[in-house]
C-alpha cells in the first residue's frame, strides 16, 4: 500500500506543478491532503480503537483502489483531482491509526524499538521505490499508468492483509452518540498527555516533521526547475533516491546500534543536522554564484563543480541522503516513545490526535511556502526554516532548556511536567 500511496503522491505534485506553473496550486493539493484530519481525525480514532483492524485495513485497501482507478480519467482536470485526494486521504484518516496501533499488538513491547527500525525501514523503502520510479514513468508515460500500478499493488495489498490475525479490542458497550464519544476520548487523551513531556516532545516532533515535508513538497519542483535548472521529474534522481536510501540505512543502523541509548542523544543531533542541511539548500545557489565569479585557485578550481547548475544538483544528492538519515532519528525515538506510553485501548485514539496536530501544523506552512514562493523564491524559505529548525534543536539541548525553562509559563511547564 505505502509504495503505491509514494508513487501516487510524488507523481501529482509533478503533475499538478506541470498542469498549472504555480507552486501555489501545489499547497492548495497538500491542503486537499491534510484538511481530512480536521474533519475525520479524532473520529477515526475512536472507530479505529472498536473495530477488527484487520478487516478495516482491507476494506481501507478497496476503497484506495477504487479511488486510483477514477484518476485517469479526471488527470486534466485540477478541480476534480483535488476532489479525489481529498476522498483518498479521509481515507488515509482510518489508515494510519488503524496501522500504528496494530504493531504493538503483533509483537511484544520490548521488542517495539527493533519492530518501528523494521517499520521505518519498509516504509521509507516504498517511499525511495515510489518516489524513484514516479519520476521517470512521468517522462515516459505519462501519468495513468501510474494510477493502473497503484490499483494494482494495493488490490495486492488487501489480499496480504487477509494473513493477519484478528486485531480487536473487547470494549464495554458505550450508549453515548459519537460526538460525545469523540468530545470524551478528546479529553480523555489531553489528560493522558498531560505531565508526560517524551510524549508531547514526540507528537511535536512529528507533527514539526510533517509540516517540513508538505512544505519541500510544495518547493521541490520549482526549485529543481528554475534554480537548478533541471526537469522537475529529475527529483526522483538527485531528490528522492539518496533521501530514501539515507531513511531506509538509517532505520537499519539506529534499529541494530541505537536500541539502548537514550532517546534524547539520539534526536537532539538530528534535529540540528537537518536544520543546518536545509539552511544550505537555501544558501548553496547563491555560493555558487559567488564562487562562479570569483577568480579560484587552480588546485580547488575542479571543486567549482559541485556548485555549478545543473551539476549542483548532484551535489544535494549527499545533502538528500544525510537528511534522510536525520529524518529516521527523529522518527523511530518519538514513535517508539508514543507506543510505549499508550496501550491497546487508547493507542489508537492518540494515534489518531497525533495526525490531526500533525495536519494541524502543516497545513498553514505548506500554503505560506506556495503564496510565499510564487513571490520571492524558494531559497528564502529553505534559509528561515533551517535557522528556524536548528534553533528548535539547540534548545533541545540542555543548555537550551535551561534557557527555555525561564521563559515558559508555570501551567505550561505543569502541563508538560517540567521540574522548575
Amino acid at each position: 500500500m505505502q509504495l503505491a500511496i509514494n508513487t501516487i503522491n510524488f507523481a501529482l505534485i509533478i503533475w499538478v506543478y506541470k498542469l498549472t506553473d504555480s507552486n501555489f496550486a501545489v499547497s492548495a493539493l497538500l491542503l486537499a491532503v491534510y484538511m481530512p484530519a480536521f474533519f475525520f481525525g479524532l473520529f477515526a480514532g475512536v472507530l479505529v480503537d472498536r473495530v477488527d483492524k484487520r478487516k478495516l485495513i482491507i476494506l481501507l485497501d478497496v476503497l484506495l483502489a477504487l479511488a486510483f482507478i477514477i484518476f485517469p480519467l479526471i488527470r486534466g482536470s485540477y478541480p476534480l483531482i483535488l476532489l479525489d485526494v481529498f476522498f483518498i486521504n479521509t481515507i488515509m484518516q482510518f489508515f494510519i491509526p488503524a496501522e500504528g496501533s496494530s504493531i504493538p499488538m503483533l509483537i511484544k513491547k520490548s521488542h517495539l524499538f527493533i519492530a518501528n527500525s523494521l517499520f521505518t525501514f519498509t516504509l521509507y523503502g516504498a517511499f525511495m521505490t515510489g518516489f524513484t520510479i514516479a519520476g521517470p514513468i512521468l517522462n515516459e508515460f505519462s501519468i495513468s499508468p501510474i494510477f493502473y500500478m497503484g490499483t494494482g499493488l494495493l488490490l495486492l495489498a488487501a489480499l496480504l492483509a487477509r494473513s493477519l490475525p484478528p486485531l480487536q479490542v473487547n470494549f464495554k458497550k458505550n450508549t453515548l452518540g459519537i460526538l460525545e464519544v469523540v468530545n470524551s476520548e478528546m479529553t480523555e487523551t489531553f489528560q493522558f498527555i498531560r505531565g508526560k513531556l517524551p510524549v508531547a516532545v514526540s507528537i511535536s516532533l512529528l507533527a514539526m516533521l510533517q509540516g517540513v515535508i508538505g512544505m519541500m513538497a510544495v518547493l521541490v519542483p520549482a526549485y529543481m526547475e528554475r534554480v537548478l535548472k533541471v526537469h522537475a521529474t529529475d527529483a526522483s534522481i538527485f531528490l528522492m533516491l539518496p533521501l530514501g536510501l539515507g531513511m531506509i540505512i538509517g532505520a537499519l543502523i539506529i534499529g541494530r546500534f541505537f536500541q539502548n541509548i537514550p532517546r534524547r542523544i539520539i534526536v537532539v543531533p538530528a534535529i540540528i543536522i537537518s536544520g543546518i542541511l536545509l539552511f544550505g539548500v537555501g544558501v548553496a545557489p547563491d555560493i555558487a554564484k559567488a564562487l562562479n565569479e570569483t577568480e579560484i585557485p587552480s588546485k580547488i578550481r575542479h571543486l567549482r563543480y559541485f556548485f555549478n547548475a545543473p551539476s549542483l544538483a548532484s551535489s544535494f544528492i549527499i545533502g538528500a541522503f544525510l537528511l534522510g538519515l536525520s529524518t529516521v532519528a527523529v522518527i523511530i525515538p518519538s514513535q517508539t516513545i508514543l507506543q510505549e506510553q499508550t496501550n491497546d485501548q487508547n493507542r489508537g485514539k492518540i494515534l489518531a490526535v497525533l495526525a490531526v496536530l500533525m495536519n494541524a501544523f502543516a497545513a498553514i506552512p505548506v500554503i505560506l511556502a506556495g503564496a510565499i514562493a510564487d513571490l520571492v523564491g524558494a531559497q528564502p524559505i529553505f534559509v528561515f526554516v533551517g535557522i528556524l529548525i536548528t534553533s528548535i534543536g539547540i534548545l533541545a539541548t540542555k543548555f537550551g532548556k535551561e534557557i527555555l525553562s525561564g521563559f515558559l509559563p508555570v501551567r505550561f511547564k505543569e502541563f508538560l511536567g517540567v521540574d522548575g
